[in-house]
C-alpha cells in the first residue's frame, strides 16, 4: 500500500478577504515545509490540487507548484490531484508537464479530470457544458504530443498542424495518468484512458463504492489497461482518537458540506440533508485517531474496498493550525507509514 500526501492549497476559510502578499508568502513557505517533511518521513508522493478564483486558495496553479516541488524534493513522486484539463490549452499542458518530468528526473504523476466547478470555467471563458468533450480531445492531443515526433490534429475545439513538442517527458513513453471522476460515465472513462482512477474524500457507501470500482476495473480490462484505485481520505493522527476528533472532526464536516452544497456529495444514504453531517456520523469515513486506529482504517479500505493506494489530506480551509499539521505529518510518517512499507 502506497501512501501519498496532498499539499492542500487552501490558505484560509471560504470567502475570506483577498490575501495580502505577506499572507501568500507565509503560506508558500508552509507548503514547502509540508512537502519537505512529508518526503522526509516517507510519503510516496506529494500531490497538489488546482483551484481558481477563490480567496481561500492562495496557490491556484498546480503546475507552477509542481515545478517548485521538483526543485525542493528529490525522492517522492510529485503529481497533480487534479489538473482541470479543459481549462488549459493541451499543448501548453503537454509542454509544461514534460519539462517538470525532466526537472524531477521522472517523478511526475499526471492527474487530470474534467472539473465540477462552473466558476473555474467562467474564469477562463470555457463553456462549462463543453468540458467533457474538450477533455477527450485534450487527452488525445497530449498523448500524441508526448509520443510522436510531429503530428496534426483537427478536432472540434483544438486544431494543430504539423506541430512538434520538445523535449519529451523524462518517463518513456510518458508519465502515469491518474484520472478523476465520480459518476458512472467519468469512472468508466478513467478505466478507458488512465492508469489509475482517483476519488474524492467523501463518505463511502460500501455497495455504491464497490459498484464504482467494478465500473472502473471492467472498463480498464475492456481497454486492455492495468487498473489502480486511488482513494483520497481526510484525516488526522494524534496520540488518542479523542484528541484527533477534537482537532479535526468539525473541520472535516464543514468541508464535506461545501461539496454537498455543490451537489456532488449526494450518493450516501446517511448524508441526504445538511443536518445529517455530524462528527458522530462522519468520523468513521475519515482516517482518524491514534496511529493504531489509522492503520486499521487503511487496512480496512485495502481489504474491503479494493483500494490500491491512499492519498491523505491533513489540512483544510479552516485548519488545523499550520504547526499542528507539521506535527501530524511527522507522527503519521513515524508511526503509520512504516507499517505499510515493511
Amino acid at each position: 500500500m502506497r501512501l501519498h500526501y496532498l499539499i492542500d492549497t487552501h490558505g484560509g476559510p471560504y470567502n475570506r478577504p483577498i490575501p495580502t502578499s505577506s499572507e501568500v508568502g507565509a503560506f508558500i513557505d508552509q507548503l514547502f515545509r509540508e512537502a519537505e517533511l512529508a518526503e522526509e518521513v516517507g510519503f510516496d508522493a506529494l500531490l497538489v490540487p488546482e483551484r481558481h478564483g477563490r480567496t481561500e486558495c492562495f496557490f491556484p496553479s498546480s503546475l507552477i507548484l509542481l515545478a517548485a516541488l521538483a526543485i525542493r524534493t528529490s525522492r517522492a513522486r510529485i503529481g497533480s490531484y487534479i489538473l482541470v484539463l479543459p481549462l488549459h490549452n493541451p499543448m501548453h499542458v503537454a509542454e509544461q508537464v514534460a519539462l517538470i518530468d525532466q526537472m524531477s528526473r521522472g517523478r511526475v504523476i499526471f492527474g487530470i479530470a474534467s472539473g465540477y466547478h462552473s466558476g473555474y470555467s467562467q474564469m477562463f471563458g470555457v463553456p462549462h457544458h463543453e468540458r467533457g468533450r474538450r477533455f477527450e480531445e485534450a487527452v488525445e492531443v497530449i498523448r500524441r504530443a508526448w509520443t510522436e515526433e510531429r503530428f496534426s490534429f483537427d478536432g472540434v475545439f483544438y486544431h494543430f498542424k504539423d506541430v512538434m513538442l520538445t523535449p519529451k517527458p523524462y518517463q518513456q513513453p510518458m508519465p502515469e495518468w491518474w484520472v478523476g471522476g465520480m459518476f458512472p460515465k467519468t469512472i468508466a472513462r478513467a478505466g478507458r484512458i488512465g492508469d489509475a482512477w482517483c476519488s474524492d474524500p467523501f463518505p463511502l457507501d460500501k455497495k455504491v463504492w464497490l459498484d464504482q470500482v467494478k465500473i472502473y476495473r471492467d472498463a480498464a480490462k475492456a481497454a486492455g489497461r492495468r487498473s489502480k484505485v486511488v482513494l483520497m481520505r481526510d484525516g488526522w493522527v494524534a496520540p488518542t482518537r479523542r484528541e484527533a476528533e477534537e482537532v479535526f472532526g468539525r473541520l472535516a464536516i464543514e468541508e464535506w458540506l461545501f461539496y454537498f452544497r455543490w451537489g456532488i456529495l449526494t450518493h450516501h444514504p446517511e448524508f441526504q440533508s445538511e443536518s445529517d453531517f455530524t462528527i458522530e456520523r462522519g468520523s468513521k469515513h475519515l482516517v482518524l485517531g491514534s496511529p493504531e486506529d489509522c492503520i486499521k482504517q487503511i487496512e480496512m479500505y485495502e481489504r474491503e474496498y479494493g483500494v490500491d493506494e491512499i492519498v491523505m489530506r491533513f489540512r483544510l480551509p479552516e485548519g488545523p493550525a499550520w504547526d499542528k499539521v507539521l506535527d501530524c505529518i511527522k507522527l503519521f510518517g513515524t508511526e503509520v507509514i512504516p507499517h505499510f512499507h515493511q
